[in-house]
């Protein structure tokens, strides 16, 4: 016996979405994929070097110290100064 809420249950969003965008392709509409998680370019060169020059740091592979990133830490600090008008101390 099949249970009653699986009545009411539809086709998910995104199915429908894609298969339309689908059509639209067939169609010969040119349409740039904005999707989450399925980009259709590749990454700028800059960018694939820079995550290569991160991986092969000499400390990228190390536990990062508990204080964080002096640089992230004043980062933070300053966001929180410039929004909400909150003094931090990112040296603590």
């Amino acid at each position: 016996m099949t249970a009653r809420r699986l009545e009411s249950v539809q086709e998910y969003y995104f199915s429908k979405k894609l298969r339309e965008v689908a059509g639209l392709v067939r169609d010969g509409k040119n349409i740039i994929n904005m999707g989450i998680g399925s980009p259709d370019l590749a990454p700028l060169p800059s960018v694939i070097k820079a995550l290569t020059d991160s991986l092969t740091h000499p400390k990228a592979h190390q536990y990062q110290g508990y204080q964080g990133l002096p640089e992230l830490r004043k980062g933070i600090a300053d966001f929180y100064q410039r929004h909400y008008q909150v003094a931090v101390d990112s040296r603590q």
